[in-house]
């Protein structure tokens, strides 16, 4: 079976991570600190911290903009379920947006439909490494004092008009999922464009405690009982949200080598949609970036003219032992969804059960293209 997805794992990868086993540091260690950096360098953010999941780092945003019971937050009702939990946990009301036909990201017209006095947020996601309409999204926000949260959780550095996805907002999140171009086991992380931010995000990464600061007054020998900080202790909210230092060796291997994971990706991702343009079918179309955007290529999915069309088409490609799977029930439409929402959004309703997702990764070989795209071919030449 060709897989949805696969890591590009090598000895370079298993050289880091005995480097920790052999250091005996587990957490808090050189990969943590080296890993950070690299990534602030590549967004040009003013902070950056390594997770143990991106599911933490959405949790970490929610605290950050203390959400509550009685605030609302816009986010698309199409997307993993941690968006909604992140939001839900602190109290608040999720309200569910409308997705782009095209893109399958949040519509800037609905976000402007649901804003009311109770509006506290808006999440975005940038689905299939792909970017929503930021810059008008990232200007409205501002503009009604509400906070823009990102989840680039497909779309480490993807760009909107030359500026990294996750940059535009208060706060962007990030994965490294197995799943996902460049990873970490599962981890994360959480990058602040906000510096307001900063002090309190080591406070919760600390599991609540300031015991980042006191580190640092430590090592500039100004501890003493006079200032009352010659011991850390418990100041806000907070959980064990860091990523180990195995996690943060992993994914700094994989940092090194991401110019080369990304280029493959784009380079096979671009020969199926030349054989998709070649094609010229009205069955499907192909989930692409919008002009101003440079995808991060991390899904190949295709959007299908009927539900019972995108069904047939996955089981052939089973049965081809090529895999093809449908993606996100729409969150408004689960069992605790309904909880929060009781209308109808059309388009998401309408097209989630057409698409279909295909493999994509760097590694794929010419034979695994080959096969995939001989039964394209055949299927609808």
């Amino acid at each position: 079976m060709i897989p949805i997805t696969k890591p590009f794992l090598n000895n370079n990868d298993l050289k880091h991570i005995k480097n920790v086993l052999s250091s005996k540091i587990l957490t808090d260690g050189y990969y943590q600190a080296k890993t950070e950096s690299v990534i602030k360098n590549y967004l040009k953010s003013k902070f950056v911290a390594v997770t143990h999941s991106c599911t933490a780092a959405l949790e970490i945003s929610a605290i950050l903009i203390d959400l509550k019971p009685g605030d609302e937050v816009i986010l698309p009702s199409y997307g993993f379920v941690s968006i909604a939990n992140a939001i839900v946990l602190r109290g608040a009301k999720p309200i569910f947006a409308e997705i782009d036909p095209i893109d399958l990201n949040i519509s800037f017209d609905d976000i402007k439909k649901k804003i009311s006095k109770k509006t506290k947020a808006i999440y975005v996601i940038h689905y299939a490494g792909n970017a929503c309409e930021i810059e008008k999204i990232s200007k409205y926000a501002k503009s009604k004092k509400i906070f823009l949260v990102e989840d680039a959780a497909h779309a480490f550095l993807g760009k909107y008009k030359k500026k990294f996805l996750g940059t535009f907002g208060d706060i962007g999140v990030f994965s490294f999922h197995e799943t996902k171009n460049i990873i970490g086991g599962q981890a994360g992380c959480i990058s602040l464009n906000n510096p307001k931010f900063i002090q309190r995000a080591n406070n919760i990464l600390d599991k609540g405690t300031n015991r980042k600061i006191y580190i640092k007054n430590y090592k500039k020998k100004i501890i003493s009982s006079k200032n009352n900080k010659k011991f850390y202790s418990w100041v806000d909210l907070g959980s064990e949200y860091r990523a180990p230092e195995l996690s943060c060796a992993l994914l700094y291997s994989q940092l090194l080598k991401i110019k080369k994971i990304q280029n493959k990706r784009k380079k096979n991702w671009l020969i199926f949609k030349r054989l998709i343009q070649k094609l010229n079918t009205k069955e499907f179309y192909l989930i692409k970036p919008n002009k101003k955007s440079t995808s991060a290529y991390h899904i190949l999915g295709l959007i299908f003219k009927t539900s019972s069309l995108a069904r047939k088409f996955k089981n052939v490609f089973q049965d081809k032992k090529i895999a093809a799977t449908f993606h996100y029930v729409p969150l408004h439409k689960s069992k605790m969804g309904k909880k929060f929402c009781n209308y109808k959004l059309p388009i998401t309703e309408n097209i989630y059960n057409r698409v279909v997702r295909l493999p994509l990764f760097s590694e794929m070989s010419n034979k695994e293209i080959k096969k995939i795209s001989q039964l394209l071919l055949k299927l609808f030449n």
